[in-house]
């Protein structure tokens, strides 16, 4: 048991310094027409943010056509997912009861994977602004320079 709980801690606190060296923050575009467009943050300017897509390709999004912005904080959900489903795999290991532990495994696992998920995103650092138009752009930017890369 004390060398499950010493390798959740070190699997959780590699997850965490991984996703330090990757993009931190995702963001979700949706434009007057109703697109969505997703990617990384990278950059506010004064006509438009440039996000940085899946493929590594970047685009700028004109201030006038953003709708609405969500700013989500990445790599904190996760490892909270597999602590939670871990602290129930911890407890069927140590119970004596056969069927006992098949429930821990076959629904307490699941029970502490969306605990964790629901833990982890109160703990995401999340913005969501709505109904933008292009005069609210302006007032937002210094909000949001302290989500994108290049400060």
């Amino acid at each position: 048991m004390k060398f499950f709980i010493i390798f959740l801690f070190f699997f959780s606190a590699s997850f965490a310094v991984s996703a330090q060296k990757k993009w931190k923050y995702k963001i979700k575009v949706v434009d007057n027409r109703g697109k969505r467009h997703r990617g990384f943050f990278y950059a506010a300017q004064d006509n438009g943010l440039v996000i940085i897509r899946k493929n590594g390709d970047t685009s700028l999004l004109k201030a006038e056509n953003i709708n609405q912005l969500y700013i989500h904080r990445r790599g904190i959900v996760a490892p909270f997912a597999i602590a939670g489903a871990a602290i129930f795999l911890a407890f069927a290991i140590d119970n004596p009861n056969a069927l006992e532990t098949a429930i821990l495994i076959f629904v307490g696992a699941p029970v502490g994977v969306c605990l964790g998920l629901v833990t982890g995103e109160l703990f995401a650092n999340r913005r969501f602004y709505k109904k933008l138009e292009a005069k609210d752009f302006a007032l937002i930017k210094a909000d949001l320079q302290k989500y994108t890369e290049v400060k």
